[in-house]
């Protein structure tokens, strides 16, 4: 199960990264790659084929040989006037009823055996600990203070080492360093998606592990460089930020964003998107994407790179 698992993994990534195994000619190397783990995907498939095989064989030879052994045994007992006919038909019958169903319990054998390894992942997800949900609501002070903070995505590797900061409510506040030195993670530590750091974050005085994670959600937008655009229109996207926003809503976003001149010359709020928005530049993604965050209208933004494929001018605008 885990090569079949690592085999259907390796497709779709090869699958997902297509062009650029294409424009970098290694899509030749990714094949031979693959067909080695199919190969070993293979043998291990007839390997245990071969073993099913010769376990049902065996199965057989029991059930048939002994159905066979009971129907000769009833016929010696009958002619030899030990048993009547009536009798002797009953151990047929109850012979092949007894030793048949032997065959079918190594099937069942089988399929249980292919089930436990399948579960064995199923189990480890359900048998994690829930954490219990926080009562604390997201406080009306916004400002975000960071003391002593320390995060480490492995043991021996800190992230992050003892930051402190202060974010003063209806601040704008930029966090610039060279890639890796943490800024996305602080990111996540303050949307409450990273909570094994240490030191203490607090929002208006409340610790953030405090805070329930729906209020959190909900007073706090976070936006990266990845955000994602759902296959439906433009008004579908932008309703998910504020479900009950008007025409005139949705068009102020749009022209903070400087996208609604795009937008009026194709279909308008109507304009079909495809999965990902596909058919939009990188640029029109991700202002579609603040255009759909600043909808939310919550206290505090977050921005991880958000306009990193956006025009110096937009940008500007945007800010």
């Amino acid at each position: 199960w885990g090569q079949y698992t690592a085999l259907g993994d390796t497709f779709l990534e090869n699958l997902q990264g297509l062009t650029t195994l294409k424009i970098y000619q290694a899509d030749e190397f990714k094949n031979r790659e693959m067909n080695v783990e199919a190969e070993k995907f293979r043998k291990i498939t007839m390997k245990v084929l071969t073993m099913q095989l010769n376990s049902i064989t065996i199965m057989d030879l029991i059930a048939y040989g002994g159905a066979a052994l009971g129907v000769i045994m009833a016929v010696t007992q009958y002619t030899g006037n030990h048993v009547s006919l009536a009798g002797c038909l009953l151990i047929i019958l109850l012979a092949a009823d007894f030793f048949i169903p032997m065959r079918q319990l190594g099937s069942f054998f089988h399929i249980a055996m292919n089930g436990m390894a399948a579960s064995d992942k199923i189990f480890r997800l359900l048998d994690l600990e829930e954490a219990a949900p926080k009562e604390t609501k997201m406080p009306e002070d916004c400002s975000i203070a960071c003391s002593d903070l320390r995060f480490s995505y492995e043991p021996d590797r800190e992230i992050l080492h003892g930051i402190a900061m202060d974010f003063p409510q209806g601040s704008f506040i930029a966090l610039v360093g060279e890639s890796g030195c943490g800024k996305s993670t602080v990111a996540s530590i303050l949307m409450g998606r990273n909570k094994g750091y240490a030191g203490l974050v607090t929002v208006g005085g409340i610790e953030l592990n405090e805070i329930n994670e729906s209020s959190l959600l909900q007073n706090i937008t976070y936006i990266s460089h990845q955000s994602y655009l759902f296959k439906g229109t433009v008004r579908d996207n932008l309703l998910m930020g504020k479900p009950d926003a008007s025409d005139e809503e949705l068009w102020a976003v749009l022209e903070r964003v400087n996208l609604a001149a795009f937008l009026k010359s194709e279909q308008g709020l109507n304009t079909p998107l495809l999965e990902k928005a596909s058919n939009l530049s990188g640029g029109q993604c991700q202002r579609l994407a603040l255009a759909r965050a600043l909808l939310h209208d919550s206290p505090v933004y977050i921005f991880d790179e958000a306009t990193s494929n956006i025009d110096v001018e937009s940008e500007n605008d945007i800010m």
